[in-house]
Order: C-alpha cells, then structure tokens, then sequence
C-alpha cells in the first residue's frame, strides 16, 4: 500500500490521481505533505505537481463527464476534510470503471460521502453570496472580510463580478488568507492577501471604535440606515431568536452589519 505526498493544490492532487490511475497500484492514503505523519509500515512516495499531466487528465475528465460531476469533484476538494483525497481517488475509480451512472447510486457510500460534502459546499457559495458585507475604505475601494466554512472564495467571483462591475473590491477570506480582487475589467484570485490586520479587524461592526480612520464617513451613515431598516422591519411579537440563529448561525455574525447585539 502506497501513500501519496503531495503540495496541497488541486493541481497536484490531479497529478497524484492520474498516476495512481495509470498505475494500478493500491492507495493507502493521499496527503498534503505538511499533514502527514510518518510511520513503519507504509511505502511513501513523494509525487511532485506535473501542470501538463494535470491538465491533460483535467481535460479527460472533462470530456467524459458532466459539468456537474466534475464540480463536484472541485467541491468536495475545496471542502478540506480530512482524507477527502482518497476519497476523490475512489470516486473516480468508481465513474471510470461504471461511468457516471454510478455517482447517483447513493447507497455506495463513497458516492453517498462525495454528494454530501459536494451539497455542503455548494450551500455554503450560496450562503456567502448574501453574508458578504462590503465597506467603503477612504481610498474607495470596497473590502469585506469573510470566514467561510469551506475554501470557496474563488466560487464567488461570477456573481460579485456581475453585481458590482462598476466597483473596485477585494472579498478576503480571512481564515485562509486569500482572496478575489476585482478592478472594473477583470477578477483576479490572490493566493495570500497583504492587508493592514487593522483593518480586518475593524470591519466587525461590534469594533466600530476601530474602525473611524479606515472607512468613508458615507459607509458609516450606511451602515446606520441598514440597521434601522432591519429594526423598523422586524416584528418584535414574532421574534424567533432559535429560527434566526438557524437560518444565520451565529458563525457568520462577525462582519454584518445589520446583526444587533
């Protein structure tokens, strides 16, 4: 049983199971080589990241497979649970060897975990695409700070681009460090993001005190005009606070605006 090392990036997991693939040799495990913890009794090999040998197995996928399945793919990756390479290399074994059909067979519990998380995810890019709070830095650009559950920063580019193409604006995803930056004419993914952390901490509207030498006096009186609608909205004789914090959870309150302490 062999064990895979690999960087981290997709591209290199692509690499890894394009020649296990190519191969046949049993899988113990695919790990990014900080997480792995050596021991006795499995052969270790250190794949390096081929961008030709990924791209053309990306390409094979692509043209085999539906859109939906290879996003899948993509989800679940961006998903970083623990172990989920493997996984994706037994799914894929899986399509290869049944075709697609077999990836709606829920009952296999390889197909059953790659559709729970793949969901999981894509709930989550729909879930950020309406908790992203942006703010009016004084230079003019628009940043907002996001702690997303999964690493899909990058999936939210499409719908940002289209709703404010008239903006300058950086989306930072806070517990990762990268970002999408976007300059009027193009998207652009930023693999570690140089931030003043002031500033990161001063868009949590609970630190508002913080936040007076970084953002327009405009964004203030926003901000307070967001908060009365929401108060003169709210019905108070049918306050749920449990149904609230179910449809919000209380994860995501760091950077709203709107959220009342």
């Amino acid at each position: 049983m062999i064990t895979y090392l690999y960087d981290g990036t997709f591209e290199g997991l692509l690499t890894v199971i394009a020649t296990a693939l190519k191969e046949g040799v049993a899988v113990n495990a695919i790990t990014a080589q900080g997480d792995w913890q050596p021991d006795l009794f499995t052969e270790i090999r250190q794949l390096a990241t081929d961008p030709a040998v990924a791209e053309e197995f990306f390409q094979q996928l692509q043209t085999r497979f539906s859109q939906r399945l290879v996003l899948d793919l993509g989800y679940c990756f961006l998903a970083e649970e623990v172990g989920i390479e493997k996984v994706l290399l037994d799914f894929i074994r899986l399509v290869f060897s049944h075709g697609e059909s077999i990836s709606r067979n829920v009952t296999n519990p390889t197909v059953m975990r790659i559709r729970r998380i793949s969901d999981k995810v894509g709930y989550e890019i729909i879930r950020m695409q309406g908790f992203v709070r942006f703010r009016q830095l004084r230079n003019g650009f628009y940043y907002a700070a996001i702690e997303p559950d999964y690493n899909i920063v990058q999936f939210l580019a499409p719908h940002f681009t289209s709703r404010f193409a008239d903006q300058q604006w950086l989306i930072h995803d806070v517990k990762r460090n990268t970002g999408i930056s976007y300059n009027r004419r193009r998207c652009l993914f930023i693999p570690r993001v140089e931030i003043n952390q002031e500033i990161v901490a001063a868009s949590q509207p609970h630190l508002s005190g913080a936040a007076q030498g970084y953002f327009t006096p405009e964004e203030f009186r926003y901000q307070e005009l967001w908060k009365q609608y929401f108060r003169e909205t709210a019905i108070a004789e049918r306050s749920n606070p449990k149904l609230q914090r179910k449809n919000l959870p209380v994860r995501y309150w760091r950077y709203l605006v709107e959220v009342i302490r």
